[in-house]
């Protein structure tokens, strides 16, 4: 591996790690202070992560002819931008209608940046050249070292600033 790319690996690393914590692992750490402070049944909050999963499965096949078209790294980066604009509905959510709008965009955020051809093959093959197996298993461990690490700190904050507003 070139030091060109071990920047580029820990980048995409970082940031599958990032959207990951900050999409489909939120549920588990937040769904309870979350239906608590909008005072509504946790059961509403798991049914709008279900339906942004249901989004994303939806979109699926239409991002993977994205990625064909136009390349993973415009994928990956509208999915930023679409997960950002998600979490922000998210948090100012104060009603299940909002809840459910900003779920559905965050189903189209997760579509984008967690299909694993999005996020693996097609940046890692088109900047690596032949070398993105190699890359792979080295993205995945620090995804699995900065994920544990990430995830771990975030939901002792998160856990904290929920108890603190109830």
């Amino acid at each position: 591996m070139s030091p060109r790319q071990l920047p580029i690996i820990l980048a995409l690393g970082t940031t599958q790690t990032l959207a990951w914590a900050s999409s489909y692992y939120l549920p588990a750490i937040l769904a309870d202070p979350i239906a608590h402070d909008l005072g509504i049944s946790s059961n509403w909050l798991f049914a709008a992560f279900s339906a942004s999963l249901v989004i994303s499965a939806l979109l699926g096949p239409r991002v993977g002819r994205q990625i064909d078209l136009f390349g993973g790294r415009q994928v990956l980066s509208a999915s930023n931008i679409i997960l950002a604009a998600g979490l922000a509905v998210l948090g100012l959510a104060g009603s299940i209608p909002v809840l459910i709008v900003a779920w559905l965009l965050l189903g189209v955020g997760i579509a984008l940046a967690l299909q694993v051809t999005a996020m693996l093959w097609p940046p890692l093959a088109s900047v690596l050249g032949t070398a993105p197996v190699s890359a792979a298993t080295i993205r995945f461990c620090v995804v699995a070292v900065v994920g544990t690490i990430v995830v771990t700190e975030a939901t002792k904050q998160a856990v904290a600033f929920w108890q603190r507003r109830a």
